[in-house]
């Protein structure tokens, strides 16, 4: 097994993820120094709990080490780091936004004044991938094939019938047999055929070959006020790809 370890990736590498191609969450240890303050969007109710609106609360985490996940995304023009701390049931949930256009690399600080925070966060994230053996074998597709449809007129048209044949039919009715009719009684005419081209769905296989690959990734963030150290969290987010190299065409 290959592996790769992307320590000085850049910003583009290390987090494309910010940048619209989707979540990661790192799943990890918190461990609280001091209680931290964090300035959220959102109000309290008449019990104290906090709610997501736009008058401005503040949620305190108290001093412990708790098992907490940190979802980094984007939502519209910001970036988001969302903080979920088991230190009570539900989770303590928070959010830290910074503009979109602040970009972080392996090693990263976030300014308390780009977060809209009294304290920074520092860190650094280290991604190793892992890349397995190449392999191959058919795999189940789907093929898209004409094919041609006939049908006659009267039953192209539904319920309808040949305007030809009623009028032949109204003439015999009228004079059947008699001297205003010359010639044989005609039988039913024909229906002229209608045909189209449809494209249907019909099963297949193809060949292809691929590989997996895996990638981890640490993170570790400090939340600093000054040079008092409030906490450090801890955490580790494992993802796998399947990545096609060759696909035949599908029989």
């Amino acid at each position: 097994m290959k592996q790769r370890i992307l320590a000085g990736m850049g910003i583009a590498a290390t987090l494309a993820f910010l940048v619209g191609c989707g979540e990661i969450t790192f799943s990890g240890l918190f461990k609280v120094n001091e209680p931290i303050t964090f300035a959220q969007e959102g109000k309290s109710d008449q019990n104290g709990n906090w709610q997501n609106f736009r008058a401005p609360v503040s949620v305190v985490l108290p001093a412990g080490q708790f098992n907490a996940k940190a979802t980094i995304g984007q939502s519209g023009n910001q970036k988001t780091i969302k903080m979920e701390v088991s230190n009570t049931n539900p989770a303590t949930v928070v959010e830290l936004k910074f503009d979109k256009n602040i970009n972080i690399a392996d090693n990263f600080t976030l300014t308390a004044a780009q977060l809209k925070q009294n304290f920074d966060l520092t860190g650094n994230i280290v991604t190793k991938v892992d890349r397995s053996p190449e392999q191959s074998g058919n795999e189940y597709c789907t093929v898209q094939q004409p094919q041609t449809v006939c049908r006659g007129i009267a039953e192209s048209k539904g319920e309808e019938t040949d305007p030809a044949l009623e009028a032949v039919q109204a003439e015999i009715a009228k004079f059947p047999g008699g001297p205003g009719f010359n010639g044989p009684i005609p039988g039913p005419v024909p229906h002229t055929p209608v045909c189209n081209t449809i494209w249907v769905t019909r099963p297949g296989n193809m060949y292809v070959r691929f590989y997996y690959e895996t990638t981890n990734r640490d993170i570790t963030a400090s939340f600093m006020q000054g040079v008092k150290n409030l906490g450090d969290f801890q955490g580790h987010a494992s993802s796998t790809e399947r990545v096609v190299t060759y696909q035949g065409p599908c029989y």
